[in-house]
């Protein structure tokens, strides 16, 4: 037996069914594509028909993958929606992001940055709102997450006012809890109305106006307007 030209023939034969990275490619970026893929295809059909009404067929087929391809990446509609929630946290922590650990009332600025930012992202918001109307339901796989959420979104504000307070920039008596609660409430709330009434409900300027209300009304020093 030939040996060195039955594995030529192996070789010649496995190469020629191996698929070719396209050139510049990055090894192993096939993988991360496709699975942002799926991931901008369950985001919007979260968002549209909301996460009981998406069926993992119909996932597959807008990301352009096979059922099979598409469970190979997410095994099951649970983990999808985990992966999506995880993008979006992602998504809005990478907008928070000033480059430093804010302080103070700087916190509430970014928030309002943060709302500013999300009139330019209508299907952000639109997922965020869908899932969370369902995930009130304690069954709903996205209920702990929508819980978590609030608590960070709230302990984040609330730490910002300590800080303020501990600054002097901030009244003693505030009721700082208080405060950070409907500061979330306000976002919240507001998300709804502007996807209701984009054209009628200035978003980003109805949050700015708020928050210079609570500053207004609980800050110990004028804002800087500069």
């Amino acid at each position: 037996m030939n040996t060195r030209h039955t594995v030529t023939r192996m070789t010649t034969a496995d190469a020629s069914r191996t698929p070719r990275r396209r050139p510049g490619r990055p090894r192993g970026s096939g993988g991360a594509d496709t699975r942002e893929r799926i991931l901008a295809a369950a985001a919007t059909l979260f968002a549209e028909t909301g996460y009981r009404g998406t069926s993992m067929v119909a996932v597959a087929e807008a990301a352009g993958l096979s059922q099979t391809g598409l469970l190979h990446h997410f095994p099951s509609k649970e983990l999808l929606l985990a992966g999506v929630l995880q993008r979006r946290d992602e998504q809005d922590r990478a907008a928070l992001d000033l480059g430093h650990e804010p302080r103070g009332w700087e916190v509430l600025d970014q928030l309002v940055a943060l709302v500013d930012h999300n009139t330019r992202r209508e299907p952000f918001v639109r997922l965020f709102t869908a899932m969370a109307g369902e995930a009130i339901d304690a069954e709903h796989p996205g209920h702990a997450w929508l819980g978590e959420h609030h608590r960070y979104a709230t302990a984040l504000v609330a730490a910002g006012l300590r800080q303020a307070e501990a600054d002097g920039t901030c009244l003693p008596d505030a009721p700082l809890e208080h405060i950070a609660r409907v500061t979330v409430a306000v976002m919240d709330g507001l998300q709804i109305q502007w996807l209701m009434d984009p054209e009628g409900v200035d978003m980003a300027g109805d949050f700015a106006a708020f928050v210079s209300t609570v500053r207004e009304r609980w800050g110990t020093e004028p804002r800087d307007e500069a």
